[in-house]
């Protein structure tokens, strides 16, 4: 489209307003009295007042050991800094050899040409970006993020001189620099470029938010900018946006994480990158997923070496309308309030949020480290910082009110301990100004001759430019989905066939009583992570050429996880409510389109909270279970730790379905023998396992502190029916839980791999097994053992015993008329009989269950 024009954007969400900001105004260096924070705590100051919490935490009777520490204070100590970036050692994780070089240097000089090995050359982008306007018929090439700084002013004159179509966007977050606005009109009209500035109502309250969360106003920034220009993007038809990220920022946002791995490969690097931005999305917006999927993001500097001074001088001699402005800090050529986010960052967190991307550009030669320590210079103009802060609600954590804002406690539990009441009790103990905002649980305090090693401590985690930290874990592993398919298990394809009618209900359930109140940005970070741990959990069905195959279906649409608030319900009303909420959670599962399992975190007020699981039967059996909330503990304790999560290497269920094996067969006693049949049971027509009601008889305990072999139970139940049914023999389907499966052989796979068996009983005696290939028997036993060996040692959560919730019990009983559960708890075993009414009158008047424990007593197993 040629020409200069001007429209006025529709509200692509309700939240979306058109601009024509003018609100930097009231900002500017015009009305701004140069000022100072408040005066700065001395190092014997703050150590005081570190002394005075760890006094008080200490004298709770579950800390072990504690170490308290106001961040961004000065302790007296010698600054660091690396001889080659200048990266100070304030940073969290920097470590200095005997030469004074920095890990990241370091790790740097060690891996040069595979780091760089990322970056490209222009015209790679440019065949990149027209393959997919031309694939999706566009307009435009592509949207630029325009700021109106001088990177993306550089980067808008390069694309224009490569010939793409370009469109530009520019987020006007209420504080742009007034000079960079006029940059954005000038420029757009001079080249003939469309070009739409959009802003948000919100946007304080997202500021608000980013500066609580992240001691940065980045954050919050870059999700309304990559949110707004996302869908933009959609509606027009435009299949790419362009950024103006420095290369820096895209090692230290993109591909830091990859480094701290060992993997440098472009080609194992770049999809899990697409699938953090779905998750990105996903996680903390209501934009739509086909939005996400439909719009790719490329960063211009990924294909451009060129240098800040080479830059400079680009402007100077090629844009005549480009301006610097005056009233914005060191690291921004566009933004006033990014120096509020350098202000909080450096008081709360002790060290500068550009930190980590501005010694990269030193790293790979876009900077000297002269002009890096000038970038990441301090605000100068305090005065409209507070301004700033006010006009955002966010209290300046130079005030003295705001001191625990700035402390961090570290503690040893004896253990386990509620955090929530700890710091309850700590907050009893000293003014509510020095209450650590930051709670951090450890094995060990580092000490060295009986004096914290402070640099030890591990800090919190830092805050990046455009990462949502809280909301976006990082992905181990790619989870696209995509078209290859794989085929079924023999035990997945026998599951199906003997499960026709209700195949997509067959969910276990488990609720799990969970310490303290955790909060629910927690529970979905796990949650992720096990999804993409575990390809299993995102298996979907689907029909090829008439077969029933599975793929990886991706984590989907949004994490399966919801809240439910019980906290103003009466505990008399909880039961009908789990009911209705495992009823639910199961209907919400489709082995099709997924999810293939539903987690809900329930608020119970003052009383314990619970999570529920529940998790489809098709692809985790019970020693999946098993593993799944090994992972799910290791994961809850490093998030509640604040450190990042780190689960054990998983082998894919799905790469090997194919020619995955069965774990062994049901223990049975020695000596039976395979026959083939199988008798009616009285009173029950052949429809009789329909009945959607189901009775548990009452049970009978017997003893023994690990319950009796499963092949034991089993020759009871076989018996007694056999004695009273009579006939020529009976069949009975087998499956056995205890098994520890893949856990006990080292094996970590999430998959559905215990084989259900048959086991005949003849009536004169013999019995056997057979290969789980006929169609199902009409009774089945199967044996659990004891279910609190579901959850690991040490596990920081319990199983919450509810009837409500039972992890044995399926929606139905189909296609069986009569199954029995054995399950031991608290060293005796409990059989539950299930069966529709008729047959369970019968069971107690032929007083079956009785008969079956008198049985287990005369083979040695005592009954209570």
């Amino acid at each position: 489209m040629a020409g200069s024009i001007r429209w006025t954007a529709p509200h692509l969400t309700p939240s979306i307003q058109q601009t024509s900001s003018e609100s930097s105004e009231e900002f500017s260096d015009q009305d701004a009295e140069p000022g100072r924070a408040a005066p700065e705590l001395g190092p014997e100051q703050a150590r005081l007042l570190e002394q005075e919490v760890e006094a008080a935490i200490m004298r709770q009777d579950g800390v072990a050991d504690c170490a308290v520490v106001f961040q961004g204070a000065d302790m007296g100590a010698a600054s660091r800094d690396c001889v080659r970036c200048g990266i100070t050692d304030r940073y969290p994780g920097i470590a200095f050899d005997e030469a004074g070089v920095c890990s990241l240097c370091a790790m740097y000089a060690e891996n040069k040409e595979r780091i760089h090995a990322f970056f490209s050359e222009p015209q790679d982008m440019v065949r990149h970006i027209q393959a997919r306007s031309q694939a999706s018929d566009s307009e435009y090439d592509c949207l630029l993020l325009f700021s109106g700084g001088k990177d993306s002013t550089y980067v808008l004159h390069q694309l224009v001189d490569l010939g793409l179509r370009v469109m530009t966007f520019t987020f006007d977050n209420g504080f742009i620099s007034k000079t960079a606005l006029n940059n954005v009109e000038e420029i757009t009209a001079e080249l003939g470029i469309e070009h739409l500035t959009m802003t948000r109502a919100d946007q304080n309250k997202i500021f608000l938010q980013s500066l609580e969360q992240h001691k940065s106003v980045c954050n919050g920034c870059f999700r309304s900018l990559l949110d707004l220009s996302t869908e933009l993007a959609h509606e027009r038809g435009i299949p790419t946006i362009v950024t103006g990220l420095s290369r820096g920022q895209i090692i230290d946002e993109r591909l830091s994480w990859f480094y701290q791995q060992g993997v440098f490969d472009p080609a194992e690097i770049e999809p899990k990158l697409a699938i953090g931005r779905r998750i990105y999305h996903q996680t903390g917006s209501a934009i739509a997923t086909a939005a996400v999927d439909s719009v790719e993001v490329v960063d211009y500097f990924r294909y451009s070496d060129v240098t800040k001074t080479g830059i400079r001088e680009f402007l100077q001699r090629r844009s005549s309308f480009w301006s610097q402005p005056q009233d914005t800090g060191f690291c921004s050529s566009n933004c006033m309030i990014n120096d509020v986010g350098v202000y909080v960052h450096n008081q709360e967190r002790g060290y500068h949020n550009y930190e980590a991307p501005t010694r990269w550009e030193v790293r790979v030669g876009h900077l000297e480290v002269a002009e890096a320590d000038e970038e990441l210079r301090a605000p100068v103009n305090t005065a409209r910082v507070k301004r700033m802060l006010a006009k955002i609600g966010y209290a300046d954590p130079a005030d003295r009110d705001r001191l625990g804002s700035r402390l961090v406690a570290y503690y040893v539990p004896r253990g386990p301990i509620d955090g929530e009441e700890l710091r309850a009790a700590v907050a009893r103990a000293v003014p509510d100004i020095l209450v650590p905002e930051q709670w951090v649980a450890l094995d060990e305090i580092p000490r060295a001759a009986g004096a914290v090693v402070r640099e030890a401590l591990a800090p919190p985690r830092p805050t990046r430019f455009g990462t949502d930290i809280g909301e976006e874990p990082e992905p181990p592993k790619p989870v696209v989905a995509g078209d290859l398919t794989v085929t079924l298990t023999p035990l997945q394809r026998a599951y199906l066939d003997r499960h026709p009618v209700d195949a997509e209900r067959r969910a276990r359930a488990l609720l799990l009583e969970l310490p303290g109140r955790p909060d629910p940005a927690r529970v979905r970070k796990v949650v992720l992570q096990l999804l993409l741990q575990h390809d299993a959990l995102r298996t979907r069905l689907v029909d090829h050429d008439g077969e029933r195959r599975q793929r990886d279906g991706g984590v989907g649409a949004g994490l399966p996880v919801v809240g439910l608030d019980l906290s103003a319900m009466e505990e008399a009303a909880e039961p009908g409510l789990l009911r209705a909420a495992v009823d639910r959670m199961r209907a919400r599962l489709s082995l099709a389109d997924g999810p293939v399992l539903q987690i809900a975190l329930i608020d119970r007020g003052a009383r314990p909270t619970w999570l529920l699981l529940v998790v489809h039967e098709l692809v985790a059996d019970t020693p999946s279970w098993r593993l799944i909330l090994d992972d799910l503990c290791t994961a809850w304790a490093q998030a509640e730790a604040g450190a990042s999560i780190e689960l054990p290497p998983a082998a894919s269920f799905l790469a090997g379905a194919a020619t995955m094996p069965e774990r062994p067969p049901a223990s049975v006693p020695a000596g039976w023998t395979a026959s083939a049949g199988d008798c009616i049971l009285p009173g029950c027509s052949a429809d009789a396992a329909n009945t959607p009601t189901r009775t548990r008889v009452v049970s009978a305990d017997v003893d023994g502190a690990a319950g009796p072999a499963p092949g034991k139970v089993l020759s009871a139940i076989a018996t007694v029916l056999s004695e009273w049914l009579g006939g020529e023999f009976l069949t009975i389907d087998v499956q056995d839980h205890t098994d520890g499966g893949d856990r006990d052989l080292g094996v970590r796979q999430v998959g559905p791999r215990t084989a259900v068996t048959k086991a005949i009983v003849s009536m004169d005696g013999p019995c056997g097994i057979a290969p789980d290939a006929s169609p199902a028997a009409r009774i089945r036993y199967d044996h659990f053992g004891d279910l609190s060996g579901l959850l690991p040692a040490g596990a920081p959560m319990a199983i919450a015993a509810r009837e409500e919730v039972d992890y044995t019990v399926l929606p139905s009983t189909r296609p069986y008329v009569l199954s029995v559960h054995g399950v031991v708890q608290d060293g005796r075993l409990r059989l539950d009989w299930w069966c529709g009414p008729k047959l369970n009158d019968l069971l107690r008047e032929a007083d079956i269950p009785r008969r079956v424990a008198e049985l287990l007593t005369r083979a040695g197993i005592e009954v209570t």
